[in-house]
């Protein structure tokens, strides 16, 4: 997004000079989205494609398809895209790493559209704490198409960006160049944020490829950007962080406009869902991991033109930016790694023709711009390998789901040692409710032990009592570098308290001695679903069920539809303010139950007598079933 902004273009080759991201002169108000004039930088005159055409062998037979390209450069940048996320989709999408996430979160909202709470993972969890409309596209979609249209459409937006400002002298390259690093996030399996970049990029191009003659609606273009935007942060929160930089960018050089545009609506949408969908956690982010994005946010201020101040401004505001989110815990954490990622290579190429050849500026932008690639490309190829699953979870999940059913599984939780594809988190929450789940904030949160090198035999077994975890799953493999390499270790050894039940050549079950309940007597759980809970309750009374905590949560009836919640009585409505009010508890009501050493905010049934209660969390208003304060 950032590098449309350049300041100005070649003035040797006559295209005049614009300021940082203006509209493309007078002169380019009769040209097309994706072509450039002929006196344009990067494309040659008229006549001198008219002789390519008729020189030679070569002029004959590819004359055409360089004609092609000249005259639709975004159209022949398009389908490149298309062509390598197909190659993509073909030989190199798995169901590991990223894509098992988001596998998962498609599946539960394809089977429970109108669920806010998603039980299977961690206890519970929002799908929109992970995105507000990803997993419903993507479970419309398929999660592999969704990736190829996004980053499809993408490098497109991308491409016109390019040459719609005419500061960019090889537009062409850069496209191809912005195709490439679309291509190694689709490796990475990032779909989710392909998908919310998608709307990001066509945000920028609202506002940096505004039509000439429509330059002074600018109410029209805040009112195509700042949807855009708000789409982007909704598809993906890390996209409208992205936005977010453009927009400091652009507030620093006083555009305040476009700034308005591209940054208030992701920051609506972003308090927006924190309030009705609350979710903390924090993403770990490594000095190896810090040095990438910080070192070429600083790569691109020293080494593109120093009239480029939009983007010279992005970059500074996005390096302190990145510094910030290593020194202070937040959900961002390594993510921020991924705007360097896709578009510093774009800047540094954009920059090159700026450069005298083999200056020293000249190499440092070709070493840069080199590095970078290399960078991406080897992090997309070990994503790729690092997350590929065992054959195991293809062809051998059968009978450990089976084994899971015989032993009534579904009544408390799983605890499955993450291997290092996290096949786990998609493949059986249609079986049992994992303990864990592949959500590295979350995990981080609530599931400290992993990471602080503190786990052994007695803090994991006062894990498993806290999680209401019946069975462990020990799978073969490499486990996840992070957070499950110590815990396989002590699981393989042997506790004292895990009992060896089933095993075949890629699975070892095992059953936890004397398991603590999903819910306290007088219930026992008939069902632990991942999107209802179903208990029988023996007596009326209260009823702590280990489930963290959620305004959405209510208790529903068999199709699942919230039911009334506690009502006050006729003879509390009519009496004098300031006594005490008194409610009929019908159908039971929650509690949220103070926090514990722990951390943890379980959740309280008050039954109002025997019989089956079913808690969902279905999407309605207002939301839940809470108990009133005068029932608590």
């Amino acid at each position: 997004m950032t590098t449309a902004e350049p300041t100005r273009a070649d003035d040797d080759a006559g295209a005049g000079s614009t300021e940082a991201g203006a509209e493309p002169g007078s002169e380019a108000k009769s040209r097309g989205a994706g072509e450039r004039t002929p006196d344009s930088p990067g494309v040659g005159r008229s006549g001198d494609r008219s002789g390519g055409r008729s020189g030679g062998w070569f002029g004959g037979r590819f004359g055409g398809l360089k004609e092609l390209c000249l005259l639709h450069p975004v159209l022949l940048t398009t389908a490149v895209a298309a062509a390598v996320h197909i190659l993509w989709f073909f030989f190199f999408a798995n169901s590991g790493g990223d894509i098992a996430a988001q596998d998962a979160w498609a599946e539960f909202v394809g089977r429970h559209p109108g669920t806010a709470y998603n039980l299977a993972w961690y206890g519970g969890m929002h799908p929109v704490s992970y995105s507000v409309v990803s997993p419903y596209l993507m479970s419309l979609l398929g999660v592999r198409t969704t990736m190829m249209i996004a980053g499809t459409i993408s490098a497109g937006l991308t491409s016109l960006i390019l040459y719609r400002v005419k500061a960019v002298r090889n537009p062409l390259a850069c496209s191809m160049a912005g195709v490439f690093a679309y291509l190694c996030n689709a490796l990475s399996g990032r779909v989710t944020f392909g998908l919310g970049m998608m709307f990001a990029i066509g945000a920028a191009a609202a506002v940096f490829c505004w039509p000439y003659r429509w330059r002074y609606r600018r109410w029209a273009k805040a009112a195509v950007a700042a949807p855009l935007a708000g789409l982007a942060t909704a598809g993906s929160p890390v996209a409208g962080l992205f936005l977010g930089v453009v927009a400091a960018a652009l507030f620093l050089n006083k555009r305040r406009p476009g700034a308005y545009a591209l940054g208030l609506a992701p920051v609506a949408v972003v308090a927006l869902s924190a309030w009705l969908f609350p979710f903390s956690g924090t993403q770990p982010m490594s000095v190896a991991t810090l040095s990438g994005p910080f070192i070429f946010a600083w790569l691109v201020f020293f080494l593109v033109p120093r009239d480029w101040k939009t983007v010279r401004t992005a970059s500074a505001v996005y390096g302190v930016g990145t510094l910030l989110t290593y020194v202070i815990d937040s959900q961002i954490g390594s993510n921020v790694s991924r705007m360097a990622m896709l578009f510093a290579g774009i800047v540094l190429l954009a920059a090159l023709p700026y450069t005298a050849p083999r200056s020293r500026r000249w190499y440092a932008l070709v070493l840069s711009f080199a590095a970078l690639n290399f960078w991406i490309g080897f992090k997309g190829v070990d994503d790729i390998v690092r997350t590929a699953p065992t054959a195991s979870w293809t062809r051998s999940l059968a009978p450990l789901v089976d084994q899971l059913q015989r032993v009534g599984a579904e009544r408390g939780r799983v605890e499955v040692v993450p291997p290092s594809s996290h096949r786990e988190a998609s493949a059986l929450p249609r079986s049992v409710n994992l303990a864990r789940g592949w959500n590295r904030q979350a995990d981080m949160k609530r599931n400290p032990l992993f990471y602080d090198d503190t786990l052994d035999a007695i803090n994991y077994r006062q894990w498993l009592d806290r999680w209401a975890v019946h069975y462990v799953v020990l799978p073969q493999g490499d486990p996840d570098s992070s957070g499950a390499r110590q815990e396989a270790e002590l699981v393989g050894k042997g506790l004292p308290y895990l009992k060896a039940i089933w095993a075949n050549a890629d699975w070892r079950l095992f059953e936890v001695d004397s398991p603590v309940p999903l819910a306290d007597p007088p219930a026992t759980v008939e069902r632990a679903g991942e999107g209802e809970l179903t208990i029988h309750v023996k007596k009326a009374g209260r009823v702590l069920i280990r489930i963290p905590y959620s305004r959405w949560l209510a208790v529903v009836d068999e199709a699942g539809n919230g039911l009334e919640r506690p009502q006050e009585t006729e003879a509390s409505k009519h009496r004098a303010d300031g006594t005490p009010k008194s409610f009929v508890n019908t159908n039971g009501c929650l509690i949220k139950v103070d926090e514990d050493e722990d951390g943890d905010e379980w959740t309280e049934l008050l039954a109002p007598r025997p019989g089956l209660y079913r808690l969902g969390a279905p999407y309605q208003l207002p939301p839940g079933t809470p108990c009133p304060d005068e029932l608590r």
